[in-house]
């Protein structure tokens, strides 16, 4: 008995110190990994991951944020010959991931692993799957690169017989990233603002507005394409007898009414029977500033100008969140632009950048109407092109505040700079000014600038 205790009590220690190294091996090799990286230690690092994966792949998750490092460095150097090595080390550091840790971030590993494998010329259909599980964990942390592939890839699948799942998944994407652009502004918008002040910014407040500002005109300009596509494949024709069917089994889903509200403000669907009807309804089932706004414009159709002015600003006043209440205010703007009300539509646009100085379409909705007024605000060649110099101002401005639109808002700025007052013409001009003298547009405009 004594002989079988001791036989037991062995094996068991054998078995405790064995598992005692092999965790000794496992954090030995992670943080040889771990060196190696941060060293470019290149060839050290392929064996310790390897070992890593094969023997510890459940020690830390930390194991695959290294792992994905060195594969990010090893494809700096990719040639032919070392191309199958990366993908299959690529291949099963996610294998392990999603094995070992499925739960930490599985919206961006699903979507970075996405991007290597379309960067790798992966199968179509699996580089599909991992962006569709990323998107529906949490969209906001698909890449640039990721949405545009999957968005694509959506418009294939579905936009011969299912485009509501097109309009779908571009409202949650446009969505995502205006959350993710609103938070970007914001900081922009208080980084800007110390600088005007005169306050030097620290080199960390540099960078952090340099790199919001890259996101935010990378996520405008996907959401520029998405739209893009979006409009290319629906028409008033197409949208209404759609809604009219979807109506009654979504009526009380005050999301559809929203989207479905705008996508027809959008494509000016506002006259048919239909946009009356949801806007009643959400009005009903959602009451808002926002609703109230949507059903003023109504009122507006109907000639009720008075009544609908009167709803707007009380709708206005009951908003008190600042982003809500510039959304509101540039939403009365576009309704006025819509029914050629140009003066009202720029006032109502200058209050909601008095609420909201980041409100870059408030700018470029200033800018795009004062260029439509060159022939009434100017009396010969001279004072109609000065026009164009506060239309670029408000361009310029749109550019600066707001990056997301800033591509969009530079080419504004750059065709209204040709079309300013030539050399010639501010040498000949019947005013007697020169470059730089202070110069106010007259008409409804009255906004004063340096002659060019």
């Amino acid at each position: 008995m004594k002989t079988k205790l001791i036989t037991l009590f062995t094996a068991l220690f054998t078995v405790f110190t064995f598992s005692v190294q092999a965790q000794d091996d496992c954090a030995l090799k992670y943080n040889m990994l771990k060196t190696d990286v941060k060293t470019k230690n290149y060839d050290s690092a392929v064996k310790n991951l390897n070992y890593s994966l094969d023997n510890c792949a459940s020690l830390t998750a930390n194991i695959y944020i290294y792992g994905g490092k060195l594969v990010n460095a090893l494809l700096k150097d990719i040639t032919p010959e070392t191309k199958e090595q990366i993908i299959a080390l690529e291949n099963k550091l996610y294998a392990k991931r999603f094995e070992n840790f499925p739960d930490i971030e599985p919206a961006k590993a699903h979507s970075d692993y996405a991007d290597f494998l379309s960067k790798m010329g992966g199968d179509k259909k699996v580089i599909f799957e991992h962006y569709e599980i990323a998107y529906k964990d949490d969209p906001t942390k698909l890449g640039v690169g990721s949405i545009i592939y999957f968005f694509n890839a959506i418009i294939e699948k579905n936009k011969d017989n299912n485009l509501q799942e097109v309009f779908n998944v571009y409202d949650n994407i446009v969505e995502a990233m205006n959350k993710k652009v609103e938070g970007y502004l914001n900081i922009i918008q208080k980084l800007n603002a110390r600088q005007e002040a005169g306050e030097a910014l620290s080199s960390k407040d540099k960078r952090k507005l340099k790199a919001y500002s890259q996101n935010s005109k990378a996520l405008g300009q996907i959401e520029g394409i998405m739209e893009k596509k979006v409009e290319e494949i629906s028409t008033c024709d197409y949208l209404i007898p759609l809604y009219k069917a979807q109506y009654e089994a979504n009526k009380t889903s005050e999301q559809w009414l929203g989207r479905t509200i705008n996508r027809m403000f959008k494509k000016d669907c506002t006259t048919d029977p239909l946009y009356i009807t949801l806007v009643g309804q959400y009005q009903e089932i959602a009451p808002s500033p926002e609703a109230s706004v949507l059903y003023a414009g109504i009122l507006m159709d109907k000639g009720e100008t008075n009544k609908a002015i009167s709803s707007f600003n009380k709708a206005i006043e009951l908003e008190s969140d600042p982003s809500k209440k510039a959304k509101i205010l540039y939403r009365v703007a576009n309704i006025f632009k819509k029914r050629g009300q140009t003066a009202k539509s720029v006032s109502y646009a200058k209050k909601a950048i008095a609420v909201k100085p980041s409100y870059g379409r408030a700018y470029t909705l200033i800018a795009t109407a004062y260029a439509g007024s060159v022939d009434k605000c100017g009396n010969d060649e001279f004072t109609k092109r000065m026009v164009y110099v506060v239309a670029e101002k408000y361009a310029l401005k749109a550019s600066r505040v707001d990056p997301s639109i800033g591509v969009y808002a530079s080419k504004l700025a750059k065709s209204y700079k040709l079309n300013q007052p030539s050399k010639k013409l501010v040498f000949n001009n019947d005013l007697g000014l020169k470059s730089g003298d202070s110069y106010t547009v007259k008409c409804w405009i009255n906004e004063t600038v340096s002659v060019p």
